[in-house]
């Protein structure tokens, strides 16, 4: 705690625009707060009667630690502060933002002057105090809306680091979440009434709301919104047809759960004519015209849209196996220009699973590209409509054509004389059709559209959505790092978050840094995954430990001729020369003809070239013939392969090597048998801990059992 005094009067300027409880104080505050920290007398130092009476067998903390010079004082981080009301003596707590006002002049965030009740131009007193870290916080919800909230703990955890540095028992704390307020009051803080929150782990308790003590207009305002939010989306069904009504420029939602994406859907609206709607679906509610994936802006015919399962928006949803289809009446438009107010449009619609993505929908007005009796012998084309007539009659149907038929030049659509003023082309794109589509497809496809976020335009509606669904800078998205549903904002500045994909939101709350667990470095959020998988990269590149190549021994390689360890090579070790190593064969043969013959006497013993461990002994002449073939094993001379030997060890390693055995078949093969050893001896042999030393530290076999 900090031993320095300071506070100051100040008159109360114009409320701060921004949440939080940081208040603007002027720069001679700060200057006077640096001297009346320089000025603190400095901590007390133990006495000589302190140090003389020290018993340094004790567990007491030692007094010289005491004695050593002072180091250079920094003033606390951060500066928290008691304010207060003098006239009614109201107290809060708050930190600072910056120390930029007027002298004598603070500025105080609107909730804080109202809770204290100031007014512009009051007084009010502000006391540096060092606060006690909080470890413990219960809540209290002021109104029902406050369900709405996922995750609570993330929710407070990433308002309350970015705009608060105190809370005190008693405030009322608003939770801003996704353009929504919701209003807590601080009910009880642990240890004290008035705690700081920054850089501290603090447990959030929510306390429910008792609805017996609500207000009865707030409870019925709150249930008429809650079943207005449930009669939102009717709900559909796969492959049953239902119907509905709605009215110009506004919705009707549908809901559609669709769990097998392996298959694609085929949506299917017919409208009863006269009408006129457009058909959006998305897989986010609420579906609007702005908002929205796949859509249908037709005018005549039925509105038929095609989603594929190889769609990437449609195959990769994760969060609900929900489609959210939106309907918008849509008022015709007269060639004049005009509206014609139609009322209700009455529909229906039909989901289907689609499952062959290379069939188009058909859109209105299409025609066959084969016509009938093509190429049929006695058949010829219609030099007007182009359809195929029987020779006999052709004079007959071509009067009759030209008389009442014409072709249009562009397009090739043949059409009724009378009807032909009523067919248009568009002048900037290959769109045709009726005279009553041109005024809709004119605003849809080549009118003017500004985001609201300010920074894209275009002339295409669905230009429009896609935009608002990817790059627009106030999607709301569930940030990967503090899990609350915020604005993602506009693109990141920074390359390698671009590279990344991160927006202005993730980019600064991934700069948070935590500490890893394994080489305790700070490592940024961002950087988590990069961090593991180089921690991952350097496990799996170590070099497997080299044991003895005795098979009964778990002890590490040594340097000698037949890579054995020291304590079993030691009996074989000559003094005098031995180029050939004739004399190491010997000694060798001979251990091996005594185990076979005599064995070792150790009921321990689980070596197969040993009589005790086989429960037989042999004659000399058969051990000599076996031991012929286990001493070619042990390739001594080689300088290219490295041999095996049998030999009889004590009863820690022996026991050893069958608590390795056991735990590489316990975790079938996933960890070499060296590493396994590895783990027993890190951990003293206990089989359980040395499970999680292999998970932590151990490379992993690329093919295990």
């Amino acid at each position: 705690m900090a031993e320095f005094s300071w506070s100051s009067a100040f008159t109360v300027g114009h409320p701060i625009p921004y949440p939080g409880d940081k208040i603007i104080l002027p720069q001679r505050a700060l200057e006077s707060l640096i001297q009346a920290h320089t000025d603190a007398p400095p901590p007390r130092t133990a006495s000589l009667q302190e140090l003389s009476s020290y018993d340094p067998t004790s567990w007491e903390p030692s007094p010289f630690d005491q004695r050593q010079p002072p180091k250079p004082r920094e003033l606390p981080s951060p500066l928290t502060f008691q304010i207060r009301n003098p006239a009614n003596r109201t107290v809060t707590h708050g930190g600072v933002r910056e120390f930029s006002a007027n002298d004598n002049t603070v500025h105080l965030p609107a909730w804080m002057m109202a809770s204290l009740n100031l007014a512009v131009s009051d007084q009010v007193m502000v006391k540096f105090q060092d606060l006690p870290k909080g470890t413990w916080a219960k809540f209290r919800p002021l109104t029902m809306d406050y369900t709405e909230i996922v995750d609570f703990r993330a929710a407070f955890e990433a308002f309350l680091r970015s705009h608060y540095n105190t809370l005190t028992a008693g405030e009322v704390l608003t939770i801003e979440q996704a353009k929504r307020s919701y209003q807590f009051v601080v009910e009880e803080l642990k240890p004290a009434n008035a705690v700081c929150i920054t850089d501290t782990d603090l447990e959030v308790d929510i306390e429910p709301l008792d609805t017996d003590l609500k207000d009865r207009n707030d409870i019925k305002h709150m249930s008429e919104v809650r079943i207005a939010k449930e009669m939102k989306d009717q709900v559909l069904k796969i492959g049953v047809e239902s119907s509905g009504t709605v009215s110009n420029d506004n919705y009707q939602r549908w809901k559609i759960d669709v769990p097998i994406r392996t298959s694609g859907i085929q949506i299917t609206v017919n409208v009863q004519e006269p009408g006129d709607l457009d058909v959006l679906i998305s897989t986010k509610s609420p579906v609007t015209v702005q908002d929205h994936i796949w859509s249908n802006f037709e005018s005549v015919g039925p509105r038929i849209v095609v989603i594929p399962a190889t769609d990437q928006d449609y195959a990769a949803q994760q969060d609900s196996q929900s489609l959210h289809i939106g309907i918008f009446g849509r008022a015709s438009l007269l060639p004049s220009g005009s509206s014609s107010l139609q009322g209700d449009v009455d529909y229906s619609v039909l989901v289907q699973y689609h499952d062959d993505p290379s069939t188009a929908a058909p859109s209105s007005g299409s025609m066959s590209s084969a016509q009938p009796n093509e190429n049929v012998p006695g058949y010829q084309p219609c030099t007007n409509c182009g359809s195929w007539i029987p020779e006999r009659t052709m004079l007959l149907h071509t009067n009759f054509c030209l008389r009442n038929n014409t072709k249009c030049d562009k397009c090739g659509q043949v059409m009724k004389k009378e009807d032909a003023v009523n067919h248009f082309h568009c002048n900037h794109c290959d769109k045709h059709g009726d005279i009553s589509e041109k005024n809709k497809h004119m605003e849809i496809y080549h009118g003017w559209y500004q985001c609201s976020c300010g920074s894209f335009e275009s002339a295409r509606l669905p230009d429009l959505a896609l935009h608002r669904r990817t790059n627009c800078s106030e999607r709301f998205i569930i940030c990967r790092y503090c899990h609350t549903l915020v604005q993602q904002g506009a693109l990141s500045s920074n390359a390698r978050d671009r590279i990344r994909g991160l927006h202005a939101h993730e980019s600064y709350c991934g700069d948070r840094t935590i500490q890893c667990q394994k080489c305790t470095q700070m490592v940024s959020l961002k950087d988590v995954q990069v961090h593991a998988k180089n921690h991952e990269y350097q496990r799996q590149s170590q070099s497997t430990p080299k044991l003895c190549t005795n098979q009964n021994c778990v002890r590490n390689r040594s340097t000698n001729i037949l890579g054995l360890c020291q304590l079993c090579f030691g009996p074989y070790w000559v003094p005098t020369e031995d180029p050939k190593h004739q004399k190491l064969a010997q000694r060798l043969a001979r251990k091996y003809h005594s185990q076979l013959m005599a064995g070792c006497g150790n009921s321990w013993c689980r070596n197969s070239y040993c009589a005790t461990s086989r429960g037989r002994e042999m004659d000399a002449t058969s051990a000599a013939t076996e031991l012929m073939v286990i001493l070619k094993e042990a390739k001594i001379g080689s300088t290219t392969e490295t041999g095996k030997v049998w030999l009889c060890v004590d009863e820690a390693t022996t026991r050893k090597k069958v608590l390795a055995q056991v735990l590489f078949e316990d975790l079938q093969g996933q960890y070499a048998i060296e590493w396994c050893v590895k783990a027993l001896e890190s951990e003293m042999t206990d089989l359980d801990a040395a499970v999680q030393w292999l998970n932590q530290q151990a490379p992993r076999l690329s093919k295990a059992k």
